[in-house]
């Protein structure tokens, strides 16, 4: 324990050092994204327009309390441009940024049943836990799956439910895949850190921790499109190749905020990551090692 613990420090010291960073992707959008799933300001998911237009004003002000307030951008623009500055919020701490992203997200469950003074999370993600996620975990699986593709169109673009190809650890995996066939949000931010810290872990760490129902998230960058797995609860090897993407040539901060976040010694803080909780110290050593040798090249 004392050598992994040892071997650990070690390596995050050496991941202080100023990084030199692959080589940004050449295009954006990548021409492998799919032209007919462009989303546009008119468009609607399964809901309706005003039920989108609902979520979207909900998420904006819960939002704004985790980036320090509005900049009043009318519409979509407006959400990007918060997501940007939630991230900046932290500029030396990814860490940091995932947990005001968390927050962002249980910001929109009110707290409400009541519960234990001790409970973390709102009432309303407590009580589906101990309700649902636990006594039916099949269950609460595909209805999460269900919500999900119902109501976030507005955010990610056109949504397809489909069945999963793994065998999933909750559930047959039917109606379990939310697939985003090109996702809006990715596209406009065109930022690497807006999507692993401000969407992925963060998104992951609600389902996983607060709902109590396994999920893993897999964006694709070279077509835009991502993938929600109900059922299956993120992986070691899915998260090392999510912490290495390479910057986008369309980042609007040219790489800045990934050099300034330096997100591979964040990875030993076991506190701000439930994905990363559940690792041995051995385990994180390793991580910590992989991320090393695939972030970063000799100058």
């Amino acid at each position: 324990m004392i050598i992994a613990l040892l071997t650990t420090a070690a390596a995050v010291q050496t991941l202080r050092k100023p990084p030199t960073l692959r080589s940004p992707s050449p295009k954006w959008p990548p021409p492998d994204a799919d032209p007919q799933a462009k989303w546009y300001a008119s468009d609607a998911g399964p809901l309706g327009r005003l039920v989108d237009l609902a979520c979207e004003s909900a998420f904006r002000r819960s939002l704004a309390r985790e980036a320090g307030g509005d900049d009043n951008t009318p519409g979509f623009e407006g959400i990007i441009n918060l997501a940007q500055k939630l991230v900046a919020v932290e500029p030396r701490s990814a860490a940091a940024t995932r947990v005001r992203a968390r927050g962002v997200l249980r910001g929109l469950f009110p707290d409400w049943p009541p519960t234990l003074p001790s409970v973390e999370q709102p009432g309303l993600l407590w009580w589906f836990t101990q309700l649902f996620a636990k006594p039916f975990p099949e269950f609460s699986a595909k209805l999460n799956a269900k919500v999900t593709w119902a109501a976030g169109g507005w955010l990610m673009g056109p949504l397809e439910l489909r069945d999963l190809e793994e065998t999933p650890e909750v559930g047959d995996g039917a109606n379990q895949l939310v697939y985003v066939k090109r996702c809006r949000f990715l596209e406009q931010s065109g930022c690497a850190s807006v999507c692993v810290n401000a969407c992925k872990f963060p998104t992951q760490d609600l389902f996983n921790g607060d709902m109590g129902v396994p999920m893993r998230i897999e964006p694709d960058y070279e077509t835009l499109s991502c993938s929600f797995k109900f059922g299956l609860a993120p992986s070691v090897d899915d998260e090392i190749d999510a912490l290495a993407t390479p910057c986008f040539s369309a980042c609007p901060s040219g790489g800045a905020l990934r050099a300034e976040h330096q997100q591979c010694p964040d990875v030993a803080d076991t506190s701000t990551s439930l994905f990363l909780e559940q690792l041995t110290d051995e385990q994180r050593g390793l991580v910590i090692e992989r991320l090393h040798s695939s972030l970063y090249t000799k100058k």
